[in-house]
């Protein structure tokens, strides 16, 4: 008799009649709600650019096809929620070109380049928002026009707790309201297309170290973003149980850390791509290992 060591890959696994489109919508419908609330906060300057990023996403994925001869111009709705993440993640002040360099970046070389959906090792909305603050860090930071009239400002607002969950029109278009964010993550969990592990022991976490730093407990919304459609993400994080307590864990610390210590209000997104390059060894040391007996 021979002992040998079987592997079981963790999920998800292919299920019969369940097709990749009807869970595509489904993370379109989560997203509306922190589309509106943006449009409603930041008006016609956040719809041209979630515009631009659904549009340039969709042409930029049809020529991609075009050019390896795939037989459909889309294959999937796959570009549509990118699209959309990338629009909800930029702040409304950036010229129109940003979102569009963005949208080609995320989709070619951190999608395509690397096989195509579920393939990439890296979340691509947010390798997109570090690549773009790296390379155009001027022009992706608040006009300082903006910054020293915020600053002369005979009196501090004070915004309630309440208006904070709801909404108010601070960072990027889709960090505008923590209730529309939440309310989309609760529809894909009852939908059954995540799991709450990830992203509640992200923010727990995240929460936790801002305790720790004597900072507010309510986080930002760019905290709420990269934990409900980041660390759910099925190709760049952990399947396994353990795996996403890890990720989510691992990541709401380091989001904390860059965020406060780092002076950095994308912390999050940076930490969601550090998590993404340590995923295949969480999912090494969480994934079952069954010995099973061979016959010699």
């Amino acid at each position: 008799m021979e002992n040998r060591n079987l592997k079981v890959s963790p999920a998800p696994y292919i299920k019969k009649g369940l097709e990749i489109n009807k869970i595509i919508i489904d993370f379109i419908i989560a997203l509306i709600p922190a589309i509106f609330a943006g449009i409603y906060f930041y008006k016609v300057d956040a719809a041209k650019i979630l515009i631009t990023t659904i549009l340039t996403s969709i042409i930029a994925e049809g020529l991609w096809n075009k050019y390896v001869k795939k037989n459909s111009f889309l294959t999937d709705l796959s570009p549509v929620v990118l699209g959309i993440i990338l629009g909800l993640i930029m702040p409304t002040y950036v010229p129109l070109w940003i979102p569009i360099i963005g949208s080609i970046f995320a989709t070619i070389v951190v999608k395509q380049f690397f096989g195509g959906y579920g393939q990439n090792f890296m979340n691509p909305a947010a390798a997109t928002k570090a690549f773009l603050i790296a390379s155009w860090a001027g022009v992706m930071a608040k006009p300082v026009a903006d910054a020293t009239s915020a600053a002369s400002g005979a009196t501090e607002v004070t915004v309630s707790l309440v208006d904070k969950i709801i909404g108010q029109a601070s960072g990027s278009i889709g960090e505008v309201s923590i209730l529309a964010l939440c309310l989309g993550g609760l529809y894909l969990a009852f939908r059954g297309r995540i799991s709450l592990r990830g992203p509640i022991t992200f923010i727990l976490s995240a929460m936790v170290m801002y305790n720790i730093f004597d900072k507010e407990l309510l986080l930002p919304g760019a905290f709420f973003v990269a934990a409900i459609f980041m660390t759910t993400d099925y190709g760049t994080t952990p399947m396994t149980r353990i795996g996403q307590y890890i990720f989510g864990i691992i990541a709401g610390i380091c989001a904390s850390i860059i965020a406060v210590k780092g002076f950095n209000p994308e912390g999050p997104y940076y930490a969601i791509i550090i998590m993404n390059l340590c995923t295949p060894l969480i999912e090494y040391l969480t994934t079952k290992k069954i010995k099973v007996k061979k016959e010699a």
